[in-house]
């Protein structure tokens, strides 16, 4: 039968029970996901191309990575669900357990916010502290997840359960803060370093960004409001359609601070 296995698994693991409805929950997130997706696929190719030395652009690598690891916890958890993976000391150990993709994608779409600031911050060495800075943040929280996420997974004790129950909730607040502080400070670098110094044509890049930052903290709150979902695997599959969305929007911020630089 369908059961966990392999070493530091106890006798007891319980594995979560899903439903009809958890099927279709995360059937609907993941078809949503693949929209968004595919559309990042779509507008990744397209950027690749427009770029002159892809393979030494940062960015580029960085929205195939965001890509990558949004599309393989999307299909893991997916797999997890039907009952096709079991659970096992080695999944959650693993290069591609559901954690280790959640690190990748948190790790880099705040650089990608980064980036385009660093594009219109003329202090390098700001831009470059930014950039350091951000890493070490969302490092230490990657740290603290993996310390906590992966016992409470194997369900060594209720404390564990319990511990990342609530650290949880509270790193997904600590990014929904940190996603919302750079998107501030990006505008703020535009108005100072751009438009007080007479190109006005970058208030559309500012008016564009105050309206879609709106929705990208909406899809963090989203993440936030799946986590009363009881089981946690149609919780994870949320994350890949946000941060999907998320590159998205991203990717159209590329677009056009190029259009709008370009522009005469």
């Amino acid at each position: 039968g369908y059961k966990a296995w392999g070493p530091f698994i106890p006798d007891n693991y319980v594995i979560d029970p899903v439903s009809r409805s958890d099927i279709i929950l995360a059937g609907t997130a993941f078809a949503i996901a693949n929209i968004f997706g595919i559309s990042a696929v779509f507008i990744g190719f397209r950027q690749t191309r427009a770029s002159r030395k892809p393979w030494r652009n940062a960015y580029i690598w960085m929205i195939w990575l965001e890509l990558a690891a949004s599309v393989v916890l999307a299909v893991v958890c997916l797999l997890f669900l039907l009952r096709r993976i079991r659970p096992s000391f080695y999944m959650y150990m693993g290069i591609c357990n559901p954690v280790v993709c959640w690190v990748i994608q948190i790790q880099v779409l705040p650089q990608i916010i980064v980036n385009r600031i660093r594009v219109v911050l003329p202090d390098r060495r700001r831009g470059r502290y930014l950039a350091i800075g951000t890493a070490v943040i969302v490092t230490l929280i990657n740290i603290s997840v993996f310390c906590v996420w992966i016992p409470a997974r194997l369900q060594i004790s209720q404390r564990w359960i319990r511990i990342n129950s609530i650290w949880d909730r509270i790193e997904k607040v600590l990014f929904l803060l940190l996603d919302a502080y750079l998107n501030w400070y990006f505008i703020k670098t535009v108005q100072s370093e751009l438009v007080r110094n007479g190109l006005s044509k970058y208030n559309r890049l500012v008016r564009f960004n105050k309206r879609i930052i709106v929705v990208s903290l909406l899809f963090d709150v989203m993440i936030i409001a799946a986590m009363s979902i009881p089981n946690g695997f149609v919780y994870a599959i949320f994350h890949p359609l946000a941060y999907l969305a998320k590159l998205n929007i991203e990717m159209s911020m590329a677009h056009l601070i190029r259009t709008i630089a370009l522009a005469t």
